[in-house]
């Protein structure tokens, strides 16, 4: 096995725009413009939304020769991400895991990284939130925004390393971080999430030390 896998708007509105604008890319560069006025004349208050990734708490256990991790996410949208959300733009969310062998006088060695992608969506029409795993393909359905975040934010049992790859002898530590991944934002958008702070969403590296 290997394991270093580097690898809307509501329906109205939705329905309105697919008749002025029935070609996608018009409809994405609308779309940019209005979050250029608002980024320009509506810049972050106190009162807006910033929105924040957080690792609630995450651990890891031995089963059948193979570590697994597991954690809980903590996901709440800014007002920007959540606007974009609605008006039919994906938001990407990278989940990575590393695990690093502890050296006493020399940097950290990494062993094993893991990235899990996501791709959390809006149907206008169905008005419902689907939450892809690009790395499977597998997607879920749900009803409302905080039922497709929670589902999300549950991160249970993936495999990280074969135990028979580790020393015995020496220490590793866990750690993992959650993203809005800016680099797959549509080109458009991308360019603006790089100067709002409401797209900068990232948790901080929740660290812990593998029991073996």
């Amino acid at each position: 096995m290997d394991y270093r896998f580097i690898q809307g708007g509501r329906p109205e509105r939705a329905g309105a725009a697919a008749g002025l604008f029935p070609n996608r890319r018009c409809g994405l560069f609308i779309l940019t413009i209005g979050f250029s006025v608002t980024l320009f004349l509506c810049p972050d208050t106190a009162l807006a939304k910033k929105g924040r990734f957080e690792i609630r708490t995450a651990d890891s256990r031995l089963y059948n020769g193979v570590y697994f991790a597991s954690a809980l996410v903590d996901y709440n949208l800014s007002d920007e991400a959540l606007e974009a959300l609605e008006n039919g733009v994906a938001l990407p969310i990278n989940l990575r895991v590393e695990l690093n062998r502890i050296r006493r006088w020399w940097p950290d060695k990494e062993v094993a990284t893991l990235e899990q992608n996501y791709q959390l969506s809006y149907q206008a029409l169905s008005q419902r939130y689907i939450v892809k795993n690009l790395n499977s393909g597998e997607q879920e359905s749900f009803a409302t925004l905080f039922s497709a975040l929670s589902n999300m934010g549950r991160v249970v049992d993936l495999p990280i390393i074969d135990a028979s790859l580790l020393n015995p002898q020496s220490t590793y530590e866990i750690r993992i971080r959650v993203v809005l991944d800016q680099n797959t934002l549509p080109g458009p958008i991308r360019i603006l999430a790089f100067w709002s702070s409401g797209f900068k969403l990232q948790s901080k590296w929740y660290v812990w030390k593998l029991n073996n």
